[in-house]
């Protein structure tokens, strides 16, 4: 069921709790009310909805996968989740079907892993690095996130939605806090739009960086209706959307990958 957050989190603010006791999101990290409004959308929209009652067996074979992106920024193949489960390729090819239906996970025509958010290895105009550590994030937002997920001190680079002038954002406080902001006037669109059962193929496309509030006007402008409804967020408010969503589900991975 969707339940509220715990005490140490506003009452009344819509949260899931995965096995394990992983509670999404974390409403402790969010101080403003436009990423208040921004984080209760796409809860709301997106993430009561589809990632509520997650079974044991699908937390831990969610977690494999997050966990081998965080290690080689690549999603694993089904026999390395297979492998990593202790089950067998049709039992884990059915765990991941079952995770692409409640969109935890994307999944090519294939039956391939090709994205588990926030993370993909499709073609996206969001990448993240880190010592040497690269990879390509769904949105704005899971750019944002990643960082807190790996507990390290990222660059994310991208660009601008409007006029395409790259972007870059550096963080400190293990992705937590922000460095370096660049251009300086970044600011941050999170739309609304959720169809199709796929976030990565609606939602995702409408959280975008934009390098000023003019830009970010002209693209709303010249958007279709689906791009007219979101809020408009500084860095660091999507940057605490971000560690909202994305931190707490480092608590998935398996006791094998290192937490520290």
């Amino acid at each position: 069921m969707i339940i509220p957050a715990s005490r140490a989190q506003a009452a009344g603010r819509p949260a899931v709790a995965f096995p394990g006791g992983v509670i999404i999101p974390d409403w402790g990290v969010v101080a403003t009310p436009q990423a208040q409004n921004a984080l209760r959308a796409i809860v709301e929209a997106f993430i009561g909805p589809k990632w509520d009652g997650l079974d044991e067996t699908e937390s831990g074979i969610h977690g494999i996968v997050l966990s081998s992106y965080a290690s080689s920024g690549r999603a694993p193949a089904t026999a390395d989740v297979a492998a990593a489960a202790g089950l067998t390729m049709d039992e884990a090819d059915g765990v991941l079907r079952r995770l692409a239906m409640r969109d935890l996970l994307v999944l090519d025509s294939g039956g391939r892993i090709s994205g588990a958010y926030p993370f993909t290895d499709g073609q996206t105009e969001h990448h993240v690095e880190a010592d040497g550590f690269a990879v390509g994030a769904m949105c704005a937002i899971d750019a944002l996130g990643i960082g807190a997920m790996l507990e390290r001190d990222v660059a994310v680079r991208s660009a601008c939605r409007h006029c395409r002038r790259p972007v870059a954002i550096r963080t400190l406080g293990h992705g937590r806090e922000l460095d370096q902001v660049e251009p300086s006037g970044i600011v941050v669109w999170s739309g609304r739009r959720y169809a199709a059962g796929c976030a990565a193929s609606s939602l995702c496309t409408v959280q975008a960086f934009f390098c000023d509030d003019a830009h970010l006007e002209a693209w709303r402008t010249n958007s279709p209706p689906a791009g007219q409804e979101g809020v408009r967020l500084s860095p660091a408010e999507a940057l605490e959307v971000g560690v909202a969503i994305f931190a707490p589900m480092r608590m998935e991975w398996p006791s094998w990958i290192p937490t520290t």
